[in-house]
C-alpha cells in the first residue's frame, strides 16, 4: 500500500500526499514546512509520550532513572499544567486536529479536558475530506427544552437544521404545549442567539451556514445555540457580544 493510499493528504496544506505522522498528535503531513507550521501553530514538539508501556522482565535501572526523573518534571509541572488547560498537549489526537481544523476556519475552539461537555463533544473532522461535523445544541428561551443534532456538516445552514423542531409532527405533546408560541411564530419569527464562553451571546444568521456564523467567534466544545422569539430580543440587548476578528485586515491568512 502506497504513502497516499496510507495516510491520506497533508493535515497541514491539503494539497499534497502526506508522507509523515507525527509520534505525539498523529497529524498527517507532507514536507518539513508543514511540520513545522504543525509544531508551530498546535505547540507540539513531535517527541512520542515517555509513558509508554514496557514489560517488567525488560525493565533496566536506565528506565528506573528516566521514570524517576520524569516523576519530578511532573511535580515541578503541576501549577503550570493547572494553568494552562488550553494547551494541546492535553488533547486527544482527535481533539487536537478539531482544534486545528477550527483555527484554520478562523474559528476559536475552547476545549476543557475531562470535563463533562468535553466527553459530550462529538464533533469531529473527517481526515479523507477535512470537512468537520459538529455538535449542536437548540436550546428554547424560557421553556426547559434542549434538542441535540450530532455530525452537523458545517456547510448546513441553521435555518434548515433548526426547522424540523418547528413542525408538530417532530414532537409529543408535552413539547408540542411548550413550544407552541415557537411553531405559531415560525423559524423566521425567532433570532438565534450562540453561547460563548465569557456568558454572553453572538447572534447569528440563520440563513448563513454554521462555519459561517462561528468564524471570528469562540465556543467552549460545540455550538450551542439560544433560539429566541423575535418580540423578546430587547432582553437580550446587553447580553450580545461583538468580538475582534481572529486575524487583522492585512492578514494573508
Amino acid at each position: 500500500m502506497d504513502t497516499k493510499h496510507r495516510l491520506g493528504n497533508c493535515e497541514v496544506c491539503d494539497n499534497d500526499p502526506a508522507k509523515y505522522c507525527c509520534p505525539r498528535c498523529e497529524l498527517k503531513t507532507c514536507s518539513l514546512v508543514c511540520v513545522n507550521i504543525h509544531k508551530r501553530e498546535l505547540e507540539c514538539d513531535g517527541k512520542k509520550y515517555k509513558t509508554s508501556f514496557k514489560r517488567l522482565d525488560k525493565f533496566t535501572d536506565n528506565d528506573m532513572s528516566q521514570d524517576y526523573r520524569l516523576m519530578n518534571e511532573f511535580i515541578e509541572a503541576v501549577g503550570e499544567f493547572k494553568t494552562k488547560t488550553q494547551r494541546l498537549s492535553n488533547f486527544s489526537p482527535g481533539f487536537r486536529k478539531l482544534r486545528y481544523q477550527a483555527y484554520r476556519r478562523r474559528i476559536r475552539l475552547q476545549i476543557l479536558p475531562n470535563s463533562t461537555m468535553n466527553k459530550n463533544n462529538t464533533s469531529f473532522v473527517n481526515c479523507k475530506t477535512n470537512k468537520m461535523f459538529w455538535r449542536v445544541d437548540w436550546i428554547f428561551h424560557d421553556t426547559n427544552v434542549k434538542f441535540t443534532d450530532h455530525k452537523v456538516l458545517e456547510y448546513d445552514k441553521l435555518n434548515n437544521l433548526a426547522r424540523k423542531y418547528f413542525t408538530p409532527e417532530s414532537h409529543s405533546e408535552e413539547i408540542k404545549e411548550k413550544l407552541q408560541f415557537y411553531m405559531s411564530a415560525g423559524v423566521k419569527e425567532v433570532m438565534f442567539l450562540m453561547k460563548t464562553p465569557y456568558g454572553k451571546y453572538y447572534e447569528v444568521d440563520p440563513e448563513e451556514s454554521l462555519v459561517y456564523n462561528l468564524r471570528n467567534k469562540s465556543i467552549l466544545e460545540y455550538p450551542e445555540i439560544l433560539i429566541v422569539l423575535s418580540i423578546h430580543k430587547d432582553t437580550f440587548s446587553e447580553l450580545l457580544y461583538v468580538e475582534r476578528p481572529m486575524f487583522n485586515k492585512h492578514s494573508n491568512k
